[in-house]
């Protein structure tokens, strides 16, 4: 199966009758997995909601920030949710950025990815010894735990083995880290082809090299910013807003310095934190969207989102979600249902 068979979409749906509807509307179309996102609702939450609301799709937490909630919540929710879906789901974990863990959730943050390579190892270890009745023990830098005298007494969805977790990932070193210890990568909606051919992919491989695993036993979902639209400036306007977000957060950095766009993430970045919130997008030019973006007519994206494809298992496409309405939103997200579903039409 190619990766343009194997779509996802994230759920983006402003009312709870809008999640349910697009994710019905996605499940029609063919979309392969509808991933919750975590900023103004809780993901698990959604996935939950999308579970009982469909019944072929997958549903995934994309992402839940990993160091928010302990290891044992991570496992004891995702069992729930794979039972509550019949084995549809999968659990997408992430660091998030340094200052929203610290100063949101009071959590030490720490090095980001030997931190997420505990949290995976521990959650799936408390998964799959959910029902066994033994003792669990995990010792790491930044979980110690020690569960006796419990045993989970629900039955899994899958017998013999437990959800699959998904890294979400950035830079090498969480690549290479998702390469070691996790079933999939998610990609993250503002990477070019080239951050993904120098960084990405090399990072993942040399994980699962040095692991021992396969590449065919890893599934890679690239992310792709598709802003569909005839009127192509009006698409690049609304992907540069999406871009100009992003590079408002230092983290992000070198995913502009590779292309030379690092003077306008910074300008982008200095009139976010002076409140010239107009001159946030301003900042970006229509190349840098370019680099980072699939936008205009459906030709257009389609060529680049093929070109992601070769690169990939799968494919996460997404509208742009910043500094837009509600409507126009929900016009975008439906544009790469009807076009990239493979069911649609």
């Amino acid at each position: 199966m190619s990766a343009l068979e194997r779509i996802s979409v994230a759920a983006i749906g402003t009312t709870v009758a809008d999640l349910e509807a697009d994710a019905r509307r996605a499940e029609a179309a063919g979309i392969e997995c509808i991933w919750a996102p975590e900023l103004f609702r809780a993901a698990d939450t959604q996935a939950a909601y999308l579970a009982a609301k469909t019944e072929r799709i997958g549903v995934g937490t994309g992402i839940t920030w990993a160091f928010t909630r302990s290891p044992f919540v991570h496992a004891i929710t995702a069992l729930d949710l794979d039972e509550m879906s019949g084995g549809r789901f999968r659990l997408g974990l992430g660091s998030g950025v340094k200052r929203l863990n610290e100063t949101w959730h009071n959590i030490d943050y720490g090095r980001p990815a030997p931190h997420l390579r505990e949290a995976i190892e521990a959650t799936r270890l408390i998964m799959r010894q959910a029902s066994a009745g033994e003792p669990i023990r995990y010792e790491g830098d930044y979980y110690d735990i020690d569960i006796k005298g419990w045993v989970r007494p629900h039955p899994p969805a899958r017998a013999g083995s437990a959800p699959p977790i998904y890294a979400a990932a950035v830079q090498a070193g969480m690549a290479r880290m998702a390469g070691d210890v996790a079933d999939g990568l998610i990609g993250h909606p503002i990477q070019s082809l080239r951050w993904i051919d120098e960084v990405v992919v090399p990072g993942f491989e040399g994980g699962l090299g040095r692991s021992g695993r396969r590449r065919a036993d890893f599934d890679y979902l690239p992310t792709v910013c598709c802003a569909i639209d005839d009127d192509e400036g009006r698409a690049l306007d609304l992907a540069r807003r999406t871009i100009s977000f992003y590079a408002t957060v230092k983290t992000y950095a070198p995913l502009w310095e590779m292309h030379g766009f690092g003077a306008e993430a910074a300008a982008a970045g200095d009139a976010f934190r002076r409140g010239d919130l107009a001159a946030v997008p301003a900042a970006i030019s229509d190349a840098m969207v370019e680099a980072y973006c699939a936008a205009g007519p459906l030709d257009k994206v389609r060529e680049r989102v093929e070109a992601t494809a070769r690169r990939a298992d799968g494919l996460f496409l997404t509208p742009p979600t910043y500094f837009i309405s509600p409507e126009e939103l929900s016009e975008f997200q439906n544009r790469i249902v009807d076009a990239f579903g493979p069911g649609a039409g």
